[in-house]
């Protein structure tokens, strides 16, 4: 534990905003980096972080729920936890106003507010993550008991990361109940190839991965909505035959009062991570103009903007340190998870600053708990710690 006072003050006052992988990635980056002398709080709507990658294998019953406790974890690195939400940033002053209308004040700011859901197909069940378990639980076993028989996954266009739809897919074809009662699975995407965001070679294993499956696939067929019959309507004029309708969610950037933003809402920045025309905030993961938002990749950003932290001449000065001119490489790697039968078929892509595939890192195969988590700090973290069982996750937004 780190001790109050003074001393804290002396190395800056970082406020990290968040309460997702972002947030928790920053904090211990930014602990690891700078030591005990700087002061941090992390504000987060609530104490609860669900463990989002797995909310697939939830979903199914064969994964317990997952939640870690944000205030154990503040608390074990020396950080102060307060559970509000920030409402409005003044960059000017270095400080944020709290929906509790506390004012903190800050020398660097790290934004990691993630992302509003709403609604891509109307009339389909919107599945973003934990908070969507119990209506996806009844709709799974509805399927067991053979009531409907084609399940459909709709990946709508513009989806950022369809990964879950695609675990959940090939998750239920490899369902021995389903398989029993004769449920076939469908996904049907805007995209023109499977995962196309990885490259061609990790599109080509995931393809051969949904053929193993069994799962069917219908590309460049845009979902639009779920007709009165039950089937889903997309942008050609067609109709897919399904009796069930799973989408994945659109997002939308949550607007704060003192920051700019772009489309939609997301939050423009600098390879480093800066706000585009603020000084000393910085902000990482779905909230951002980045167009792939996945924990892992929100995990890395959260690294980079760390490393562009501790190099600052500010932070710097205060610790008596030399201030570092190289740029921190950003070369984020976009990992992901599919279940295939008995083995996990793990798909990684190099993307560049605009977030497009720079090499395939196509497939491999491995029998070990996977990482979603890939922050330097996160993982580890959780890896050691016990989750719990039952928690309080957070509000729906």
């Amino acid at each position: 534990m780190v001790s109050t006072g003074a001393q804290l003050r002396r190395g800056g006052r970082l406020v990290v905003a968040g309460g997702g992988f972002a947030a928790l990635e920053s904090l211990l980056a930014l602990r690891a980096l700078l030591g005990a002398q700087v002061d941090i709080t992390l504000v987060a709507r609530s104490r609860w972080l669900a463990y989002r990658p797995a909310a697939s294998a939830e979903a199914l019953g064969s994964e317990p729920s997952r939640v870690y406790d944000l205030l154990a974890i503040a608390e074990e690195h020396g950080a102060r936890f307060r559970e509000d939400r920030l409402e409005a940033v003044a960059s000017e002053r270095h400080r944020v106003r709290l929906a509790s209308f506390a004012v903190l004040s800050y020398d660097k700011l790290v934004l990691a507010l993630g992302a509003r859901s709403r609604v891509a197909v109307p009339g389909a069940l919107t599945f973003r993550d934990q908070r969507d378990l119990p209506q996806m639980r009844r709709m799974i076993d509805d399927l067991r008991d053979g009531v409907p028989r084609r399940l459909v996954f709709a990946v709508p266009d513009g989806c950022s990361s369809p990964l879950l739809l695609y675990e959940l897919a090939v998750s239920a074809a490899r369902e021995n109940a389903l398989r029993a009662v004769g449920v076939s699975v469908t996904i049907v995407t805007a995209e023109h190839a499977p995962l196309e965001m990885f490259g061609p070679d990790a599109s080509r294993a995931a393809g051969r991965m949904l053929s193993d499956a069994g799962v069917q696939l219908v590309t460049g067929a845009a979902p639009i909505a779920v007709r009165r019959d039950g089937s889903l309507l997309v942008r050609t004029g067609a109709a897919i035959p399904a009796d069930r309708v799973v989408a994945a969610p659109a997002l939308r950037g949550r607007r704060l009062a003192g920051v700019p933003h772009g489309a939609h809402g997301f939050v423009p920045v600098e390879r480093d991570g800066r706000v585009v025309g603020l000084e000393d905030v910085y902000a990482a993961g779905e909230m951002t103009t980045f167009p792939i938002r996945h924990p892992g990749i929100a995990a890395q950003q959260a690294d980079v903007i760390a490393t562009a932290i501790a190099a600052s001449p500010s932070i710097a000065l205060r610790l008596g340190r030399e201030a570092s001119s190289r740029r921190p490489a950003r070369r984020l790697r976009q990992p992901a998870r599919l279940l295939a039968r008995s083995r996990a078929l793990h798909l990684q892509a190099a993307l560049d600053p605009i977030g497009r595939p720079l090499a395939s890192g196509g497939e491999r195969s491995s029998t070990q708990a996977y990482a979603g988590a890939e922050g330097r700090y996160l993982a580890d973290c959780l890896a050691a710690r016990m989750p719990l069982r039952r928690g309080r996750l957070a509000p729906l937004t």
